[in-house]
């Protein structure tokens, strides 16, 4: 795999330790804390993407790594809703270690934070710190990845079996308006057995598929570009060309879009002879690919929305309590023309304001997280995001990460 000084050239999953600390010029500076890894406190005189609506609070996050543009996009997103609403965040990196997260989450604790967010490492290892921050008064909410522990207020995530339901529901609404007939051999790239979220994404998109006249081949992919390429050159040479190839992340796509190429295998949508290509994860590098034919369908995490939500949900525990969040099993829904909280239908309207923030990105505008469920995870709330099918109509418009970086970061 290759890897650039840049870090939106990288192809990389988001839950691989990075060495290197990249700084990124988002108005934020680095925490006070020595030996605590880098932190990033937002002030209010720096971002200013709105008028603020209310002053008020300061709160800790502590994502699974900043090393990753996935992750920087949230925290960027997580830090303009923040200065709209008048709040700072400090934001500090563990770099994918648990021990490194524990004691961030301990310095902020001590900082004196209203309350905290984030993605823990382990689900078992941050249990403990989690329940000293919650012992002290300061609730926590998680975001992409929760811990075992009925003491987090609530956690908001996709459920990756879900996603991949979505995808082979997604993928038959396309091929029925194409008139593509769903059959044939389906090659299924995902990583390790041992890797429970693509194992549940192949799951979830394998069992969608059932009633159609398909072949379903799975092969191990691994976590790369190279690896993914590798297993599906291999795959066609062994079993002949598919009808389709769904893959479970980014870099397998990428991956087999490279291995058809070499085969001379890749044909652009549209055209006698092309095979579809579907995953799940958008990136700027995928998104040129959807336009250029080579990638048909791709189902991306709402993750834009993590930390709003998150920070949402801790100012409604603080101003209402945790009884006021949704209750488990209740349906949610995202109408900021509605009032907050729970609807005379049963409902529960929960949304984030589409605010503008620098370079005109809007970055809320369009709230595909929901409708959904309020589920239960280790024994608290769950918000079970729904994921957002990125196509080639919308490619170019939709407001996921992909298509914020470069204006949020490159000014373009």
């Amino acid at each position: 795999m290759s890897e650039h000084c840049d870090i939106f050239t990288r192809k990389i999953t988001r839950r691989e330790a990075i060495s290197s600390a990249v700084k990124i010029g988002i108005g934020a500076v680095v925490g006070a804390a020595v030996g605590l890894g880098v932190g990033y406190l937002a002030f209010s005189e720096i971002l200013k993407p709105s008028v603020a609506v209310k002053k008020g609070y300061f709160w800790g996050d502590s994502p699974y790594v900043m090393t990753d543009e996935w992750y920087i996009a949230l925290n960027r997103a997580l830090v303009y809703y923040a200065e709209y609403l008048g709040d700072k965040v400090l934001t500090l990196d563990p770099r994918g270690s648990q021990e490194s997260q524990n004691k961030d989450i301990r310095y902020m604790i001590a900082q004196g934070v209203d309350g905290i967010m984030g993605c823990p490492c382990t689900e078992d290892g941050a249990v403990a710190v989690i329940e000293e921050a919650v012992s002290k008064g300061i609730p926590v909410v998680t975001y992409d990845g929760s811990a075992n522990t009925p003491k987090i207020s609530i956690s908001i995530l996709v459920d990756n079996y879900k996603i991949g339901q979505q995808l082979s529901e997604e993928y038959v609404k396309m091929a029925e308006k194409s008139g593509i007939k769903i059959e044939g051999t389906v090659f299924v790239v995902r990583d390790v057995a041992e890797n429970p979220v693509q194992t549940a994404r192949a799951r979830g998109f394998i069992d969608g598929m059932k009633g159609y006249p398909v072949n379903i081949l799975e092969f191990c992919g691994y976590h790369s570009v190279e690896t993914g390429k590798k297993a599906v050159t291999e795959a066609v040479l062994a079993h002949g060309k598919p009808d389709l190839i769904m893959s479970t992340d980014l870099n397998k796509t990428l991956g087999a879009v490279e291995a058809l190429k070499s085969l001379d295998a890749a044909i652009p949508r549209g055209r006698e002879g092309h095979i579809p290509v579907i995953g799940i994860d958008s990136s700027p590098s995928i998104m040129p690919l959807i336009g250029e034919g080579y990638v048909d369908l791709v189902m991306d995490q709402p993750n834009l929305f993590y930390g709003a939500l998150a920070l949402k949900c801790l100012r409604i525990i603080k101003e209402q309590g945790e009884n006021a969040l949704p209750e488990i099993g209740q349906t949610i829904i995202s109408d900021p023309s509605k009032k907050l909280g729970p609807q005379p239908d049963g409902t529960y309207n929960l949304f984030v304001e589409d605010i503008e923030t620098p370079m005109g990105v809007r970055p809320f505008r369009e709230a595909y997280w929901a409708p959904t469920i309020c589920s239960k995870l280790h024994g608290h709330r769950w918000i079970v995001c729904k994921a957002v099918a990125v196509t080639p109509e919308n490619y170019k418009t939709i407001p996921v990460w992909s298509n914020v970086v470069s204006l949020w970061f490159y000014g373009k």
